[in-house]
């Protein structure tokens, strides 16, 4: 890489601050630059002068979270890893906005690869950054609902946002992912059903399929060979073990 990746530490914990920085100088490879700030106040103040392409940011700190931090570095053009304790707020929020974060204590492996998303990305013709994803996060964080977050789903033509109740079904093809809606064409997604199972679980969806992930309120009948039928009338298979659990789904709609 010609120009060093230049990295932003913000944890209010000089100890893991420390660790984190000590991490990446030993285990990323690439050429970089780190700094390190102990309060979200100082990286503000650092950001114009640093412009790091990378902040890797705690969420939990005094006077001012991670978040409200973000709110206020609205116009600076860097990725965002977290840095976090288990917060399943949060977490929900970040996954929500397609975001990364890191659990403490950090793993080694996890950090790598992080990173690494970050790089390819950052490498990538026509990348355009975070903001949107961010935007939707913050917007995400002021709902008192869950249910009310938007799911980012990002693309080689951009980013889009949508309500879970727009997505009818998910399909998983290797290591990606086909979204059908209802009111917008479907969309291939570099991440895999897994993922989504995880995020969307909560949100009236279930796994029918190891390849299919269904809005339940998109059902709309099962056929006697063991086919869904969903709201835009595509069909997809049932496995066997999720044929009773549906065929109950069903009669309890009824």
């Amino acid at each position: 890489m010609s120009n060093p990746v230049k990295i932003l530490i913000v944890d209010d914990e000089e100890a893991a601050g420390n660790i984190l920085q000590l991490l990446i100088e030993k285990h990323i490879p690439f050429e970089k630059e780190i700094r390190y700030c102990i309060s979200p106040d100082a990286a503000l103040k650092l950001l114009p002068e640093f412009q790091p392409s990378l902040v890797m940011l705690d969420i939990e700190m005094p006077n001012m979270t991670g978040f409200d931090f973000l709110n206020n570095a609205v116009s600076s053009n860097f990725d965002i890893i977290f840095t976090t304790a288990y917060d399943k707020y949060a977490i929900k929020a970040i996954r929500f906005s397609a975001l990364d974060y890191l659990l403490k204590p950090v793993d080694i492996v996890e950090l790598q690869n992080a990173i690494n998303r970050h790089i390819v990305k950052r490498n990538s013709p026509g990348y355009n950054g975070q903001k949107e994803l961010v935007g939707n996060l913050i917007q995400n964080l002021k709902q008192k609902d869950p249910g009310e977050f938007r799911l980012a789903v990002s693309v080689k033509e951009g980013v889009f946002l949508f309500e879970p109740k727009e997505i009818i079904c998910l399909e998983g093809l290797n290591n990606y992912t086909r979204f059908s809606f209802t009111a917008q064409k479907p969309l291939l997604v570099a991440k895999t059903l897994k993922e989504y199972d995880e995020i969307l679980s909560e949100y009236n969806f279930i796994r029918v399929h190891k390849s299919f992930l269904v809005n339940k309120d998109h059902i709309k009948r099962m056929d006697h060979d063991g086919q869904l039928w969903l709201s835009n009338n595509i069909n997809v298979p049932i496995s066997r073990r999720k044929k009773e659990e549906v065929t109950k789904l069903l009669v309890n709609k009824k």
